[in-house]
């Protein structure tokens, strides 16, 4: 596991996040295998997570078609590297698309 995907298990652990690490999927028959999907966050299937954007660079219109959202975000230089108050804002840009009402930490923030 690579440090970005251990700084992502470790905020699924601790805000109560649903993530697949990593994750496949195939588009336009090219199989694409993917860091971090943060699910119920960005498009209707989740937030495809990267820290290099050439790697869905190719199929990116066709990942919004299919009801993802992407970010490339820095690999961490450390694995607790992560101001909490700007990642729920982080989050709250990326919008809430999972079933039901978002996490209460979540809904304080809305607004």
């Amino acid at each position: 596991m690579t440090p970005f995907q251990k700084q992502w298990a470790d905020l699924a652990s601790r805000f109560g996040l649903s993530v697949a690490i990593p994750f496949t999927l195939s588009v336009e028959g090219a199989t694409l295998t993917v860091p971090v999907l943060l699910k119920q966050f960005g498009g209707q299937n989740g937030m495809l997570l990267v820290t290099d954007y050439a790697l869905i660079r190719p199929h990116a219109d066709r990942l919004v078609e299919l009801g993802y959202g992407y970010s490339c975000l820095s690999e961490p230089k450390s694995p607790h590297e992560v101001n909490d108050e700007a990642f729920v804002e982080m989050l709250l840009d990326w919008g809430w698309t999972g079933g039901g009402s978002p996490p209460e930490w979540l809904r304080g923030k809305a607004g």
